[in-house]
């Protein structure tokens, strides 16, 4: 325009034309300017091509992608039918992703617009080039913020896919495990079936057992009663059979001492030795005849004598048998010696029976030793208080022991020791009635110790 001017005034001053070179100088320098700018804005339009074409090349990965996820994911629906609830979720975050990645393209169709509006009014809109290229840049972290998900979402459908393989062993564990433990039900149902049927057998042969056992007792009942009035019948017979026995036999014994006196007295100097011998031995075995009568009656007394239960010193009692045998025994006589002694609750005069036979059998049976000892103790165990009498005499042998405390039983001959053979079965019978028990350990030449249990407490 400054150029048309000139031309039809060639007489302007050169004032004007300076000017308007410099006008002309200036527009040269802006149109060179703007190329520079259009250069500048071209190459930053074929950057922002370039940088479409990538991100259109990753939006076409990522729609691959996307679909090989979209057949895993039809792939994993049909074989995990039984898990809808996870299956919903994973496509509805597919859907959610599909949604954005169409947005995604619509937003590209849109920059892609606006780039070729941008590219034909670029000149003029150089405010507006910025503001795109702020756009775009916003779009490219989008876009990297769109990828770095998709590979979030497809690092979750990998371990989806995973924990789903991993239900899918468990779940054929846990059915191979039913499977086993159904089995083994059935196998246990089955022998529940044989216990019962075994049990109702059981059952009903226990119950023919218990009416067995009923009929039984009865007539154990029956017979013991029967038999407990047999046994009374018996001991009293046995008791007055003793009795009369042994009162009977009393007065032709007292004819034999008094005939045997007799011959003594007046016809002694008749008789030779031998006579005399013979004499003297007809008085012996009487008076041991009387000792067996007056032993024969005291065992029959003891089991008709009715037990009256006190509180008995023990220690005073063997004290006061002691006193009483020592004056029948040869000085010095055993060595003595007394341990612990407990009382107990018993019949004391019978316990004085018992203690008396038993310690004067520890007398005789040492008399014919060196150094004779006799030890007496007492101790407790399991509510029995048992009582020892010791000693360290002749001794018996244990082969004999079950005729130790039968009557007129005896195990060593009159010519060694004297004795009637009724003293051991009236310290039983004495213990039994005590509910207590009596019992010997011995061996030949060693000695013997003669044990006596009873009751600590007796009603």
């Amino acid at each position: 325009m400054g150029e048309n001017n000139t031309d039809k005034n060639p007489a302007l001053p050169n004032q004007d034309l300076h000017r308007e070179q410099a006008i002309k100088n200036e527009s040269a320098n802006e149109l060179i300017t703007a190329k520079k700018e259009l250069v500048f804005e071209k190459q930053e339009k074929g950057k922002r091509a370039a940088e479409l074409l990538i991100a259109d090349k990753e939006l076409a990965f990522q729609s691959e992608e996307k679909s090989k996820r979209a057949a895993e994911l039809l792939v994993a629906n049909k074989e995990l039918a039984f898990q809808q609830d996870e299956k919903g979720k994973r496509a509805a975050e597919l859907a959610i992703a599909d949604k954005e990645l169409a947005f995604q393209k619509d937003e590209k169709s849109k920059r892609a617009a606006e780039l070729l509006i941008a590219d034909k009014e670029l000149i003029y809109q150089t405010s507006e080039k910025v503001i795109r290229a702020e756009e775009l840049i916003s779009t490219n972290k989008e876009l990297l913020y769109q990828i770095k998900e998709n590979e979030k979402r497809a690092g979750e459908l990998i371990i989806a896919n995973k924990q789903l393989a991993f239900q899918n062993e468990e779940k054929e564990k846990r059915a191979a495990e039913l499977l086993i433990a159904n089995q083994e039900l059935a196998f246990q149902n089955l022998e529940k079936e044989k216990r019962a049927l075994e049990l109702a057998t059981a059952n009903s042969e226990l119950e023919r057992a218990k009416a067995e056992i009923i009929e039984l007792n009865i007539g154990l009942e029956r017979k013991v009663a029967e038999r407990t009035v047999q046994l009374e019948a018996a001991n009293h017979e046995l008791e007055s059979f003793s009795y009369s026995i042994s009162h009977d036999l009393r007065s032709p014994l007292r004819a034999i001492n008094g005939f045997t006196q007799v011959l003594i007295e007046d016809y002694a100097d008749k008789f030779n030795e031998d006579g005399h011998e013979v004499l003297e031995e007809i008085i012996s075995n009487s008076k041991r005849m009387g000792l067996l009568i007056d032993n024969l009656l005291e065992f029959s007394r003891i089991g008709k004598q009715i037990i009256s239960m006190t509180k008995v010193d023990m220690k005073e009692l063997i004290n006061t048998v002691l006193s009483e045998l020592k004056p029948f025994e040869k000085t010095p006589g055993p060595k003595i010696i007394i341990g612990e002694v407990i009382n107990l609750k018993g019949d004391r005069n019978m316990l004085r029976q018992v203690f008396i036979n038993m310690i004067s059998n520890a007398f005789k049976y040492s008399s014919k030793v060196e150094n004779p000892v006799i030890e007496i103790g007492s101790f407790e165990d399991n509510d029995f208080i048992t009582f020892y009498v010791k000693d360290n005499g002749a001794g018996f042998d244990m082969l004999y022991y079950d005729k130790l405390f039968g009557v007129f039983q005896r195990l060593h001959s009159n010519s060694e020791f004297e004795g009637t053979g009724v003293g051991l079965a009236i310290i039983h019978r004495i213990v039994s009635r005590h509910f207590g028990k009596v019992w010997a350990e011995s061996r030949v030449d060693e000695g013997a110790c003669f044990y006596v249990s009873l009751p600590a407490k007796i009603n």
